[in-house]
C-alpha cells in the first residue's frame, strides 16, 4: 500500500473534510516560517523579517473575498528593498492553497486569486500608502499520493514586473509547489532539515507507515510542547487521526498525549503505551470485522432458506429484517423458518420479538 493516502475529493480537487488540520497546522507562524526557509526560499529567506510574520487581517482582505484567494494568506515585512512611502518597510504577501490531487486549472486559479487581491489592494488604499502593489507569492502544499502534475506558468505579469527579489523567487511561475510525494523521497533534504523543520516533519508523518505514526506523533508533540505550539499540536494529532481512520483504526486522544507530556514521561514510554493501544484496538477491529461476516453470512444463509421455503418476496423483506441483528436472534429465526406455515407468519414474528433483540 502507498503510504501517501488517497485523494479526499472535493470542490476543484481541493481536500474535503481533511483539510481542516492542515489549516490549523498552517496556522502557525512558525509553521510558516518553515515551510518558507526549508522549501520554498532557503536562498533569500533571510531577506524576510520573520518576527512581522502575522495572517492578513480584515483591513488587508476584506470580508468578501476571505477565503476566497487561498487556504491561507500570510504578510512578512522584507529586510531589502526601498522604503515605503509611509516609511515601513516592503512586504511580501504568502498564499498558501492545499490539494490533495492535481488540479490542472491550478494556474488559472491562483491568477484569480491575484487578481482578487490586486483589487482589494486597491480597493483598501494600499497603493497610495505603500508606493506600488506588494509582492506575492503563491504556493501548493500538495499531499496527493501521486506527484503534481499541473503546470505552474505564469500566463502574463500580474501586478506588474516583479523584483529582483521575485525572479529570484518565483522566475515566472504562477505558484510554487511543496510536493510532499517528491519531497518524502529527497533523503538528503529531508536529513537536512529534520527534526526541526515542522514542514518536513508533517510530511514524514504523511508518508508513515501505519505502525511508524504513534512514535512520529510522539516526537512531534515532544519536540513542540510549548503552550504556543497547541494549535500546531491539535493539528499534527488530528492528522495523524485522519490518516489511522482512513485504514480502520483508532488514534487515542489527544489529551492523553498531552497528560504523559505534563507527567513529563519519555517518548519511549509514550510510544510504547499509543502502540500498545493501536494494537489493541487493531486487534478489536479485526475480531469485529470477523464477527460481522460471520452474522452476515448467517444472515445471507436464512435469507436463502426462506426464499426456498416460501418465495422471493419473504426473502428479500426478511433480508431487511435482519440488518443489525445480533447472532442469537439469528439462531431463533432458523428454528421459526421451519416452524412458520407461511412467509407473512415468519415476518410477523420477527416483527413482534423486535428483529435486533
Amino acid at each position: 500500500m502507498h503510504p501517501f493516502h488517497e485523494p479526499s475529493r472535493g470542490h476543484n480537487g481541493r481536500m474535503a473534510t481533511s483539510d481542516h488540520p492542515f489549516k490549523l497546522i498552517h496556522a502557525d507562524p512558525r509553521m510558516v516560517e518553515d515551510t518558507l526557509r526549508g522549501f520554498i526560499a532557503p536562498d533569500w529567506a533571510g531577506r524576510l523579517d520573520f518576527s512581522t510574520l502575522a495572517p492578513l487581517d480584515k483591513e488587508r482582505i476584506g470580508p468578501a473575498l476571505h477565503g476566497r484567494i487561498g487556504d491561507k494568506a500570510w504578510r512578512v515585512e522584507r529586510r531589502d528593498g526601498a522604503m515605503l512611502a509611509d516609511g515601513r518597510r516592503p512586504y511580501l504577501i504568502v498564499l498558501l492553497e492545499f490539494q490533495s490531487e492535481t488540479d490542472a486549472d491550478m494556474a488559472w486559479r491562483m491568477h484569480e486569486y491575484l487578481y482578487l487581491l490586486e483589487l482589494n489592494q486597491r480597493d483598501i488604499g494600499a497603493h497610495r500608502r505603500e508606493g506600488r502593489a506588494p509582492e506575492v507569492l503563491a504556493a501548493v502544499v500538495h499531499n496527493g499520493a501521486k506527484p503534481w502534475r499541473a503546470s505552474t506558468v505564469r500566463f502574463g505579469p500580474l501586478l506588474g514586473p516583479p523584483t529582483e527579489a521575485g525572479r529570484t523567487l518565483n522566475r515566472w511561475r504562477a505558484y510554487v509547489v511543496i510536493d510532499y510525494p517528491k519531497l518524502a523521497g529527497d533523503h538528503a533534504l529531508m536529513r537536512r532539515l529534520l527534526p526541526d523543520n515542522r514542514q518536513a516533519a508533517l510530511i514524514r508523518l504523511e508518508s508513515a507507515c501505519s505502525d511508524e505514526l504513534p512514535r512520529l506523533l510522539t516526537e512531534m508533540l515532544q519536540r513542540w510542547s510549548g503552550p504556543e505550539s497547541a494549535g500546531l499540536r491539535r493539528g499534527f494529532h488530528a492528522r495523524a487521526e485522519h490518516l489511522l481512520r482512513r485504514r480502520g483504526l483508532a488514534l487515542p486522544p489527544l489529551a492523553d498525549y498531552e497528560r504523559m507530556l505534563a507527567q513529563e514521561k519519555g517518548a519511549r514510554e509514550m510510544t510504547t503505551l499509543m502502540e500498545a493501544r493501536l494494537q489493541e484496538w487493531h486487534d478489536n477491529a479485526i475480531a469485529q470485522g470477523v464477527r460481522q461476516g460471520l452474522q452476515q453470512g448467517q444472515a445471507d444463509l436464512l435469507r436463502r432458506q426462506a426464499e426456498r421455503r416460501f418465495d422471493g418476496e419473504t426473502a428479500r423483506r426478511l433480508s431487511a429484517l435482519l440488518e443489525g441483528t445480533d447472532a442469537g436472534r439469528l439462531i431463533e429465526v432458523g428454528d421459526w423458518i421451519v416452524e412458520c406455515a407461511s412467509g407473512d407468519e415468519l415476518l410477523d414474528r420477527l416483527r413482534q420479538a423486535g428483529a435486533k433483540g
